[in-house]
């Protein structure tokens, strides 16, 4: 098992509240269960603060006791597409025998997430999203439509993509968003 931890867009340098929250889940759900590793995942996504999401919760998993060879981090990630892709490569890579892989992010979030993970691990891979977090109070999030906008342009994302094809989810990635546009480097 592997539990993978959502970033969250950083505020400052260290990190806060939620994604803290997000961090403590994470690593109770890693202790719990044992995992093989647990995963950070998020790129340096606020202009204004030149750190990834994925180094600052590693930093802080690690103050909680976390042995830093234990964690894998991708700072690649700039959404949630991203998160699933690029977990999914660090999945194969470091824990091949891993059979669930267990996703954590707020709870509006985690139905969108489970989504995206299902269609970038595939049949292969057991995808549980039980691991959720409340958001804060004067934190929500998305409202509920952009929510609702965001899953339906994920469906056409994935459309025609046979869950778990990695090389046709980078391809769409590189084609549909400048972030990944150097994916498609990564091809030829």
């Amino acid at each position: 098992m592997v539990i993978v931890a959502l970033g969250d867009r950083l505020r400052s340098d260290s990190i806060h509240r939620h994604l803290r929250r997000r961090v403590d889940t994470a690593v109770d759900a890693f202790e719990e269960r044992d995992a093989a590793y647990l995963l950070f995942t998020g790129a340096a996504t606020n202009p204004d603060v030149p750190r990834a999401e994925c180094e600052v919760m590693a930093e802080y998993a690690e103050s909680k006791g976390v042995a830093p060879e234990r964690m894998l981090l991708d700072s690649h990630a700039h959404d949630t597409r991203g998160n699933g892709y690029f977990a999914r490569l660090l999945v194969e890579k470091h824990a091949p025998d891993a059979e669930t892989v267990s996703v954590v992010s707020s709870r509006r979030h985690l139905e969108r997430a489970g989504y995206i993970f299902e269609q970038c691990f595939g049949d292969a891979y057991e995808i549980n999203v039980s691991y959720a977090v409340d958001p804060e109070p004067k934190y929500d999030g998305f409202p509920e439509a952009e929510i609702r906008r965001l899953r339906e342009q994920d469906r056409e994302f994935f459309d025609g993509i046979t869950p778990g094809d990695t090389d046709a989810i980078r391809r769409r990635l590189a084609a549909d968003d400048t972030a990944y546009a150097w994916l498609a480097e990564d091809s030829e």
